[in-house]
């Protein structure tokens, strides 16, 4: 006695149990992508939301250095 089991024969069981193709199905597309703090707000309602900060002003040291590193710089990849 046999029985006739859906699918092609040529894949046997594999064929039976293998994972469906995702291809002809519709996909969901969000409208909006969710930052971090709404992915906080989804596991925990009390989530702080994060304040925006602002950047600080380099100090004259800094700024020397940093200009300093510039030149440095374009003198190691100027051609001579």
């Amino acid at each position: 006695m046999t029985i006739s089991l859906p699918g092609s024969s040529r894949k046997g069981l594999a064929g039976l149990f293998k994972r469906r193709t995702t291809e002809n199905l519709p996909r969901t597309v969000a409208k909006k992508r969710l930052g971090g703090s709404d992915l906080a707000k989804l596991f925990d309602k009390q989530a702080r939301t994060a304040k925006a900060t602002k950047p600080a002003k380099l100090s004259e040291t800094e700024i020397s250095a940093s200009e300093q590193l510039s030149s440095m710089r374009g003198a190691l990849y100027s051609k001579k």
